[in-house]
Formats: structure tokens, sequence, C-alpha cells
């Protein structure tokens, strides 16, 4: 088990680095934002530019989101930037003025900033790409002067006002006219940048002014309004129209200057490629020009039919690389698609493997462990085996046990009964003998010897028939005091004759305190085997007692109660039961 998951562990390690690796391949390097002021034609073209060149980076991720002229939504798409921590900022501010702390809160904390067509109200940028809006301005008023002959009645619709390129095309404007005194300008609005802005500010104004030479357009939006209120009072033909943007298409300046729209209109580069490379540079720590002024020119009759051949084929060039980028965008999510069921069959063949050997493993140790048990078991029953067999002979030895024991008692039992009916014929005489007055002291001591030791054997028969009773369980066992010193005395009378024939000198001595052996209660049962259980509450008093060598001829030595006691507790130890 503890292998297993060991080599689970290993293969989850092994699996989460593989979708790492392959998830690394997936995360972008760089994160850039883009935050336009406004979505319209021009800027369309330069974000198919930046997402078209951000193709030829690995690893380059971009976002782009438009604030529709309103400077509060701008605002909240750079915060978004902020917050997603991207690697550079593009904006194109609507407004200098609302659009400055923002921008500078995002360059105080260390975000690259690329301010493209729009500046700020401070130097708090990394780079500025983007046309000389001054110098357009200039260009301008130089073309409308020319072409007026030095002298005219000129009306300008600007962007939002608050917006750098309309401040600096007025600028850039009033520069170049101020050097021909017969033109002049005789009224400005802010169009906003729009067409529909337009038409109404140029009906206000052809109300207000009889005379309009030229109408100087800060885009190509406005300049298509401004003819269309001209137009619907019948005047398009008394003035000449000027715009700004030159982007081929329908509907954009190139074709409004064939279609005799416009006078002329000055181009106003996109660049949205070169905006990306120079983001590129940044991020990659290669030099960069902190400014990139783009150049200009006008665009008229004269030039407007090449431009738009040029145009043309350059669109048909950008729709075959749009073209291939699909199909490559195709191709690598078909790749992606490959790895990810690469990567995953890896994974499933490790995991398999893995498996397998976890398997192969646990097999293994199953096995062992099998022959293991097997082992324990064949040990088991060959000691079950010979428990039963030691069983079986324990049994048998308990009833041969038995058996003999029965025998034993029943032996016993029997030669009692034989034992005692002659024992109590022979008593009966004894006591009338004894009964006899002319008897001399000698004869009744003889006589009174032979009452006592019949006595005994009558006694030490009952004991037996009643030990076959207490192992019957029929008889409580009861200890009987014994008086030690007495029946040493009277040991002592009844082998005094036998000494005497035997010559030997036999005498017997007590102290005047031996009385019980100091208290200490000796009880003796004594039935046909000799058995004692002796209880002494004093043991530690010295009291005499004596002991006979072999021969019984000498007294050998001179024992205290307690000597006598503890020897005869190690020679018997298993008849010793204390008694309470």
């Amino acid at each position: 088990m503890i292998e297993a998951m060991k080599y689970t562990k290993w293969i989850t390690v092994l699996f989460c680095l593989l979708g790492l690796a392959a998830c690394r391949q997936d995360a972008p390097r760089f994160r850039i934002g883009v935050a336009q002021c406004s979505d319209d034609s021009w800027r369309h073209k330069m974000n198919d530019e930046i997402l078209r060149e951000a193709m030829f980076y690995d690893g380059v991720s971009v976002e782009i989101r438009s604030a529709g002229d309103d400077n509060l939504r701008q605002a909240e798409d750079v915060r978004y930037f902020i917050d997603r921590g991207v690697d550079l900022l593009i904006i194109s501010a609507n407004e200098a003025a609302p659009m400055t702390p923002i921008v500078e809160e995002a360059y105080d904390k260390g975000i690259p900033v690329i301010l493209i067509d729009r500046k700020i109200l401070s130097d708090k940028y990394t780079a500025y790409i983007g046309a000389d809006n001054n110098e357009i301005g200039r260009a301008v008023g130089n073309y409308i002067a020319s072409r007026l002959g030095g002298k005219g009645n000129v009306v300008e619709l600007t962007g939002l006002s608050g917006s750098t390129p309309a401040m600096e095309r007025h600028q850039g404007f009033m520069a170049a006219i101020s050097r021909f005194p017969e033109i002049k300008l005789i009224d400005k609005a802010d169009a906003a940048g729009e067409r529909a802005p337009a038409e109404v500010e140029m009906d206000s104004m052809l109300r207000r002014n009889p005379k309009i030479d030229a109408v100087y357009a800060h885009n190509d939006r406005i300049a298509p309004g401004a003819y269309q209120a001209a137009k619907k009072v019948g005047r398009e033909k008394e003035m000449v129209f000027v715009g700004i943007d030159a982007l081929p298409g329908k509907g954009n300046g190139l074709e409004m200057v064939l279609d005799s729209v416009l006078d002329a209109t000055f181009i106003y580069p996109t660049n949205g490629d070169k905006v990306m490379q120079l983001a590129m540079n940044i991020l990659e720590k290669k030099p960069f020009p902190r400014e990139t002024v783009m150049n200009t020119a006008v665009v008229d009759r004269t030039n407007a039919h090449v431009m738009q051949l040029q145009t043309t084929h350059i669109s048909e060039l950008d729709r075959k690389i749009e073209t291939l980028n699909g199909r490559i965008s195709t191709y690598l999510s078909r790749v992606a698609t490959q790895q990810v069921v690469l990567y995953g069959s890896l994974l499933i063949l490790l995991l398999v493997a893995g498996l397998l050997l976890v398997v192969y493993k646990s097999l293994r140790s199953k096995n062992r462990l099998n022959r293991e048990l097997s082992e324990q078991k064949r040990l088991l029953e060959e000691q079950r085996d010979q428990l039963e067999e030691q069983r079986d002979q324990l049994i048998q030895l308990s009833h041969q046990l038995e058996e003999a024991t029965h025998a034993k008692l029943v032996f016993f039992t029997n030669i009692s009964h034989d034992f005692r009916t002659p024992l109590t014929l022979v008593a009966d005489p004894v006591e009338h003998l004894l009964a006899d007055d002319t008897l001399n002291e000698d004869q009744r001591k003889m006589l009174s010897l032979i009452q006592r030791n019949v006595n005994i054997l009558l006694r030490l028969v009952n004991q037996i028939l009643d030990f076959r009773k207490y192992e019957n369980g029929k008889m409580e066992f009861t200890p009987v005091p014994l008086d030690l010193l007495a029946s040493f005395e009277g040991w002592n009378e009844s082998f005094q004759e036998i000494a005497r024939k035997k010559h030997i000198r036999f005498s017997f001595d007590s102290m005047p305190d031996f009385g019980r052996c100091g208290e200490a209660g000796a009880y003796l049962f004594q039935p046909a085997f000799e058995c004692f259980q002796v209880y002494s509450r004093e043991r530690k008093n010295n009291r005499k007692v004596i002991e006979l060598d072999e021969r019984r001829t000498t007294v050998v030595a001179v024992y205290s109660c307690q000597q006598w006691y503890d020897d005869f507790c190690r020679a018997y130890p298993k008849y010793i039961r204390p008694l309470l």
C-alpha cells in the first residue's frame, strides 16, 4: 500500500509538470492593452494593423477597448488594464486634460505608456508616435491659400476642442494663413469629429455667412457632413472642401476626392504596425525613440487615382495576409489540439505504466504475503496438532491417574474395613483386662500401651475412611488441635520398653514454658500417607525440639521451634497451608 501511494504521488507530480508545460506554451509573455478614444474607420484601420503586426511576435497578447469619445469610459478602460496588470499600455487620449491623471497614475506604477495620435498635458509617458498635427494644419492652410489665390473666407470645423490634434491643427492652420492677410477665418465650430454634428454646425454657418470660399474639416468624417449641408442649400459649388485622413475605401477621403466631394485630403497615417514595433522594442529592452513623428502628404485629383490603385493593391494584400493569418490560426489551433491529445495520450500511457507497475508490485507483495501466511498457517497447524496430541496424552494420563487414585482409595477403604474389625475385637478385650484390679503396674502399663496404639490405629482407619468422604465432597476438612508436648510424652513412654530391651538410653526433656511450642498452633492431619499442615503464629520464638539420627541411638541436635518449622516447610512445601 505504501509503495502504491509512492508511485501514485510521482505520477501526480509528473502529470502536474506536463500540465504546467502545456499551459506555459499558451501563456503569453507580454500582455498589451490598447485604450482607443473612439470607434471609427481610422481607428479600425490602426487596430487591424496592430493586431496583424502582433502576430509576428511569439507570446504577445493584445486587448483593445474603445471609449466611444467618452472621457469617463476611457478612464475606466485604463483602470481596467492597470488592474489586470498589463505589461504595456497604448493610449489615444480622448481629451488631454481629463485623461492626464489616469495616464500619470499608470506611468507612476511602472507600466510603460505609449501615446498615439493624441498627447496629454504631461510628460509622464514612455513614448509618443503620431503625425505632426501642427504641420498638417500648416499644410492645409498653405493649400487653401494657394487654391483661393491668396484671398477668401474660410470656416473651420474641428474635432473635440479639448483634444491635442484639434488644438494643434488649428494653431498650424492659423500660422499658415497669417501670411495671407486676405485669407480670413470667419467662423469656427466644434463638430466633435463626426459627420452628423458637422452637418448641423455647417448649416448654422451657412445661415450666418453668406459668402464662404473654403471649408477646413479636421477629418474626412466632418467634411462630407459639411458638404451635405451646403448641397442642401445649393451652395456646394461655391466653396472648396478640404479634409484630413485620406483613408482608402468606400465613403472615405480618397474616394470622396475622386467623386469631387473633397477638393483635397491630407494623409494622416495610422501606422499601427509601427506602434506595435515600438511597443515590442520597449518590452524587449531595445533602444527606441521617445518621439516618433509621421509624415503627411496631400491627396488631390492629380494623384488620387494612383493612390487608389496603390491602396487597392495594399488592401488585397491585407486580405490575403488576413486569410493567411486565419489559416495559420487554424493550423495553430490544430497543432494545439494535437499537442493536447499528444500530452493527454502521453499522460495516459504514463498513468497506465505507473498503474501496471503498482499492480506488479502489489502482486509481488501479495504473493510474498501469501507465502508467509501459508508458512505461518503450516506452523500453527503443526502446533495445533502437537497441542491436541499433548491434550490427548494429558486426558489419558488424567484418566489413568483418576483410575489409580480410585483404585488406591478403594484399596485403602477395603483394607481399612479389614483392619477395623480385628482392631475393634482387640480393643474390647484390652478394656476388660484393664478393668481387672489384680493387674500389677507393668501389666497395666503394657495393656495401656496396647490400648493407646489400638486407638491410634482405629483413628487412622477412621481418618482414611473420612478422607474418602472428603475426596468425594461429602465431608469438609476440619483441623484438630494437637497437644505436641503430650504427644511427645506419650511417644516417649511408648518407646521406653523397646529402648530398654535394645539397650538404648533414650530420654525426653521439656522446658517449663514449652507449653504448646510458645502457643505455636501445630495442627496435624496424618492419614495413611504422611501429610502435615502446620500453622504457627509465633514461629520466631525459639522452642526446643529433637531429631534422632538414622541409628536412633543418640541425640543428634537440638532445634528451635522456628528452625524445625522452616525445615519442615522446605521438606514438605506442598503440605503447608496457613490456617487463619
